[in-house]
């Protein structure tokens, strides 16, 4: 009991020494003298002079022209290596295909062979009896003249047969044989290609071209003028105008 009263008495004592410096310092604080509080200087504002600008143009950009472009040197190309060879592998040989059952032919459509007109078809009785069974021959005679000589015959019974005349056309132009000359019936001459019983010249001034030489075609006509043969066709050579026909109906 005693130890703890004499602790506290001991520190009563030494709070109080504390408190007693505490106030000491306070009071030197409070008597020293006040520093004089400095005074502010009023500084002068200076006069300006304004200056009038300067105008100074703008430098002009110059265009800098631009190095040209280093042309790139091409590199050399590496030589590429050869590819390497690489086996196939080996293909399957295929089957032969079974061949296809070939279709037949299909024979080919008959052309009709073109149609003739036959100008003796229609005609009535004995229709075209006439039929050249000699000639047509030819003999040089100048040129200057187309002479015809025809025989008419009926050789079953070796007899001339009369009243017929002919139509005579050269390169499609029709001839002036006139229809009053006719073969005479049971007589005929000799002439230098064989027996007549028709004779009739035409000059070579009623020919196309002037000359006997052409194509011809006639037909005979009977004595009422009707066709009595189908169409005769021949050529006639250069001075050969001299004509022997032999026609029969047997």
């Amino acid at each position: 009991m005693d130890s703890v009263l004499r602790r506290k008495a001991y520190g009563g004592l030494i709070l109080a020494a504390v408190l007693v410096l505490a106030v000491v310092a306070l009071g030197a604080c409070a008597n020293a003298p006040a520093a004089p509080a400095p005074t502010p200087t009023k500084t002068k504002m200076p006069t300006f002079t304004p200056v009038p600008p300067t105008f100074t143009p703008e430098p002009t950009a110059t265009e800098t022209p631009v190095p040209p472009t280093a042309t790139p040197t091409e590199e050399p190309t590496a030589t590429p290596a050869p590819p390497t060879a690489t086996k196939a592998p080996p293909t399957a040989t295929p089957r032969p295909a079974a061949p296809r059952p070939t279709a037949r032919p299909v024979p080919p459509t008959a052309v009709p062979p073109p149609v003739v007109t036959d100008p003796c078809a229609g005609i009535g009785g004995d229709g075209c009896k006439w039929r050249v069974t000699g000639g047509p021959s030819f003999g040089q005679n100048g040129g200057l003249e187309l002479k015809l000589q025809f025989l008419f015959i009926h050789s079953g019974r070796n007899e001339p047969q009369g009243s017929y005349f002919v139509v005579l056309e050269k390169d499609g132009a029709r001839l002036p044989v006139s229809d009053a000359v006719r073969s005479i019936a049971k007589s005929s001459s000799q002439g230098s290609l064989g027996a007549y019983n028709y004779e009739y010249t035409l000059g070579a001034n009623s020919l196309p071209g002037n000359n006997v030489a052409g194509n011809y075609t006639l037909w005979v006509l009977d004595g009422n003028g009707e066709r009595d043969s189908r169409n005769v066709t021949f050529s006639v050579p250069a001075n050969s105008g001299l004509i022997w026909i032999k026609f029969d109906q047997s």
